[in-house]
């Protein structure tokens, strides 16, 4: 049975949950597992994951898929949101793998009959960002929970992420892994000749029906912007939901020529007034983001080469 040297206090309210389909806890210091394995978290400040053994049968979100999937770890089944996402998942293929849940609900005893050896996902010492804290109880009684790294800068939660699969037994350093680094640094040289060269404004963001939310502060505009582009938006709130919040009325005062709306495709539906008379919606300049894409070098040289292919066929509108 897998612990963590965090456990969170509502972890012993509902044992009795699962006394019938998990064994009791191991010791509480991960020096006397004999050969069990203890996971530094990268980016979460004094947060260690003890496990009586190597982890080896792993139940991932799909965001955890995603990225963990690009390093040849497979999980023995999935939950979560954005399952069909094409940024999320790349070229990972779901159609044979189980799934224990969907979106923000999840079959505990399910899971438990499973037994899986760790949980990996997004998330916090705590546990999985989208469960109520009765839930997560459950779920790390089953087995220790991973949260997935989240370093300020994309590099960062690339390079953690790595150090995770790493720790799960992956090769990170294929040849392919190289040569999907040298893809990264090649993509952004591209995109910053590309934007130096264009006199070009981008906003990040997320329109919904109550408003648009924009993504200033976050990961991915950062790297934009270390890289040359002009990202315009409302400052990301000092505390609380990191996302910028634009009332519909206001959306025309931030003078973006590109658009890149999370999750965007071909299929993509949202339609407003407010919002198609956006200079960049009415150009058709609109691009891709995602928030919680995969956290590979492979996912972003794709994504900023097609970045730079928006770019160079965009005008300035605003």
């Amino acid at each position: 049975m897998n612990r963590r040297i965090l456990i969170p206090a509502a972890l012993a309210a509902t044992a009795l949950l699962l006394a019938s389909c998990a064994s009791d806890p191991a010791p509480s210091d991960a020096s006397d597992a004999g050969d069990g394995a203890t996971f530094v978290h990268p980016t979460i400040d004094g947060l260690e994951i003890g496990f009586d053994k190597q982890p080896e049968s792993l139940i991932m979100d799909c965001y955890a898929y995603g990225s963990l999937h690009e390093y040849g770890l497979e999980p023995d089944a999935l939950f979560g949101f954005e399952c069909d996402s094409p940024f999320v998942m790349g070229d990972a293929d779901i159609s044979g793998i189980p799934t224990v849940g969907a979106d923000a609900e999840i079959n505990v005893e399910k899971l438990a009959e499973l037994r899986p050896d760790a949980i990996i996902g997004q998330g916090d010492a705590d546990g999985w960002s989208w469960f109520d804290d009765d839930v997560n109880a459950q779920v790390t009684r089953v087995a220790g929970f991973i949260p997935l790294p989240s370093a300020d800068d994309i590099d960062g939660r690339i390079s953690a992420t790595r150090e995770l699969a790493a720790f799960l037994g992956a090769d990170v350093d294929t040849d392919r892994i190289q040569q999907d680094d040298a893809d990264l640094e090649a993509a952004k040289q591209a995109f910053s000749d590309a934007i130096g060269d264009a006199d070009l404004t981008i906003m990040l963001a997320s329109p919904a029906k109550e408003m648009l939310y924009t993504g200033v502060g976050f990961a991915q505009a950062n790297l934009l912007e270390e890289l040359g582009a002009a990202i315009v938006g409302p400052d990301a709130p000092e505390t609380g939901n990191p996302w910028g919040q634009v009332a519909w009325e206001d959306a025309s005062s931030y003078d973006a020529d590109v658009i890149l709306v999370e999750s965007y495709s071909d299929d993509y539906a949202f339609t407003a007034d407010l919002w198609e008379a956006l200079p960049a919606v009415e150009a058709d300049q609109i691009g891709t983001w995602s928030s919680k894409g995969a956290m590979t070098s492979r996912t972003y040289a794709d994504w900023l080469t097609g970045l730079t292919q928006l770019v160079e066929s965009s005008r300035s509108v605003a």
